[in-house]
């Protein structure tokens, strides 16, 4: 059962750490589009954080707590353990509790009458860029002191 639950935190990070760097290089790239096709790339990018991002940082924290419970069970919990758990649970809580409903509400703006962005558009980016920064940085940390500092 170990086998099942290990699979299903490599993909849950898979998804959360593939769909946070598909979705910033297509942010950084549609800076270059028409109002029009910068929109409709967000709404591209709410459906991939919505579908990937969310779901594999659900299924990393609930996988991680349950691989988790034998080293509970001894009488020493490794620090590599308590650092990743850390990380990922903080991570998991920006990018669905943040990250997530903000890729929403860029996924349903439309142009205003002039055929310009809306004015809420650069200040729900602006919050979307740091705080999927805050998540995958926490991701990444986790990540590492799974592996690296495991030892």
């Amino acid at each position: 059962m170990r086998g099942f639950w290990l699979l299903i935190h490599i993909v849950g990070f898979v998804a959360w750490i593939g769909g946070g760097l598909a979705v910033m290089l297509s942010g950084i790239t549609a800076k270059y589009f028409s109002p029009d096709q910068r929109l409709a790339v967000y709404q591209i990018m709410g459906v991939v954080t919505r579908s990937l991002i969310a779901p594999g940082a659900v299924l990393v924290v609930g996988s991680g707590l349950i691989l988790s419970v034998p080293y509970f069970q001894s009488s020493t919990v490794p620090t590599w353990l308590m650092a990743m758990q850390v990380f990922g649970i903080l991570g998991a809580v920006v990018a669905v509790g943040i990250v997530t409903p903000t890729a929403a509400r860029l996924a349903r703006l439309s142009l205003d009458p002039r055929g310009e962005l809306p004015e809420s558009f650069a200040g729900l980016r602006r919050k979307q860029a740091i705080f999927a920064t805050v998540a995958g940085v926490l991701a990444l940390a986790a990540l590492i002191a799974g592996t690296v500092f495991r030892g």
